[in-house]
């Protein structure tokens, strides 16, 4: 991830699909990723119509670590928590950390004001340990039973899994509020509609491709399903602080992820 977010002013109105690509994964991971000081920016709030598709090259690449592992006669139990750590190597636990500062604040604070404080502490608490932990066995199990389905079919789930859950962070950004006025969330910009619907299309085709393999309806199922999530954490989000958060906005990532997982495992044909 990125400590500089890339500017956010009108030179970046022109559609630049290869710069806004390697902006998004600049911001997603921790990779070194090519022409990435070389490019002239575009304002991240423009490149994240390409987080689909970075989160299909995270998912993807997490994807060929779990099959390599298992290539090479690692357990499965042992390979999937292995990937788990190679994933949050790769995106630096970005994700992750909402999730576990939203449980804090959320569940943790009296009012309003409290919730958004403790967000902020860099601490974490019991909610959010709890949450982690829930969270990372729910991956992890995920992993050990996409081993079961064929390479291509296992790398295709990861890849489309990668995309809409952070499809549907572009959409959190887009239909939701900030609930404060400074913060990540605000500094990254608000997605232009076409930016959220360019996301939602691309994640939304990889999760019907990638149900192709498994059953057909599988695909619209999942879609479904990872969207009504995002609407109840947004509407959570709304009742408890008055919007969404960069870290409303990480949570939003792992918990509609885990929510494709359960689906599409639920329906191997």
């Amino acid at each position: 991830m990125s400590d500089v977010l890339p500017p956010n002013d009108a030179r970046s109105e022109k559609f630049r699909p290869f710069a806004e690509l390697i902006s998004s994964l600049s911001f997603l991971t921790r990779l070194p990723i090519p022409f990435a000081r070389t490019i002239d920016p575009p304002a991240l709030s423009q490149s994240m119509r390409f987080f689909a598709l970075a989160g299909a090259c995270i998912g993807a690449l997490n994807g060929l670590v779990l099959v390599g592992l298992q290539a090479l006669n690692v357990p499965s139990l042992l390979g999937a928590a292995l990937t788990c750590i190679f994933g949050l190597i790769v995106t630096g636990g970005l994700h992750e950390d909402g999730l576990a500062d939203s449980a804090d604040g959320l569940f943790g604070g009296k009012t309003r004001e409290d919730r958004l404080l403790i967000m902020r502490d860099s601490r974490i608490g019991s909610y959010g340990a709890m949450a982690l932990v829930t969270c990372l066995l729910a991956r992890a199990a995920s992993y050990e039973a996409l081993l079961g389905l064929p390479v291509y079919a296992c790398v295709a789930v990861m890849a489309a899994t990668g995309a809409f859950s952070r499809a549907m962070v572009v959409d959190m950004m887009w239909a939701t509020k900030s609930a404060r006025n400074d913060g990540l969330s605000v500094l990254a910009g608000r997605p232009g509609r076409n930016s959220a619907l360019f996301a939602i299309v691309t994640g939304g085709a990889l999760v019907f491709g990638a149900g192709l393999y498994l059953r057909p309806e599988s695909g619209v199922v999942a879609v479904l399903a990872a969207t009504g999530v995002t609407g109840l954490i947004r509407r959570y989000a709304m009742r408890q602080i008055g919007g969404q958060t960069g870290d409303i906005c990480g949570a939003t990532q792992v918990l509609v992820e885990i929510t494709l997982f359960t689906v599409f495992l639920a329906m191997i044909g």
